[in-house]
């Protein structure tokens, strides 16, 4: 099976391309549907996880409804019906009228029309390499931490389900078509989250992992 892979150079898609063996990699504008086009007819299976997470107003519905809907175009307008595993959010759940959040549900409808589709509907996902102010509020907890910048908590009681990125690309790797998955994190608040990369610190493995990425 050939398998493609989207948005590659992303903290999750640089993560599941190490997993992979010999993937096919998009290089190009999604927005260029010839090129889309040309990556396709490579394809059994696509991991699609190419998309803006943060942007100026507009620009996110502009860039990822493009992308997606120049993939999905792509698989009816040749003769590879491939495998699309698409990478959502559950910020369609709790924040459905954010950007982020109304361009995802778009684009899951998009995705249906495949033959063959998984979607994963993502809570937070951190780990070692992840974007400060960009990836998660840990990305950005642990870069400030380690370099002594002072962190500041709008909200300590604000609870976010957080998964780390192994287990997530476990869920990549064990799809099943036509249905949406669920990976399950943990429940912490952000001040829990502050404790366990401070004051107690090593308790919590996966996040001492991520703040020593940055020492």
């Amino acid at each position: 099976m050939r398998i493609g892979i989207t948005g590659g150079k992303g903290f999750i898609g640089s993560n599941l391309l190490s997993r992979l063996k010999e993937p096919i990699v998009f290089e190009g504008d999604m927005k260029d549907f010839c090129i889309v086009k040309d990556f396709v007819r490579k394809c059994d299976r696509i991991y699609h996880l190419a998309g803006l997470n943060r942007a100026e107003d507009g620009e996110i519905l502009t860039n990822n409804l493009c992308s997606t809907g120049n993939l999905l175009l792509a698989t009816k307008m040749s003769n590879k019906r491939p495998e699309i595993i698409f990478a959502s959010t559950t910020q369609i759940e709790w924040n459905p009228d954010s950007e982020y959040g109304l361009v995802k549900s778009i684009e899951e409808d998009i995705i249906k029309k495949a033959e063959k589709w998984c979607i994963l509907r993502i809570p937070n996902v951190y780990g070692p390499g992840g974007k400060p102010f960009y990836n998660s509020v840990i990305a950005t907890f642990t870069y400030q931490i380690a370099r002594d910048i002072n962190v500041s908590i709008h909200d300590p009681k604000a609870q976010r389900e957080f998964i780390y990125i192994d287990d997530l690309i476990d869920c990549f790797l064990k799809p099943i078509f036509n249905e949406y998955l669920y990976p399950k994190g943990e429940i912490l608040s952000m001040s829990e989250v502050y404790d366990y990369l401070t004051s107690k610190l090593g308790e919590h493995e996966n996040l001492k992992k991520c703040l020593e990425y940055y020492e």
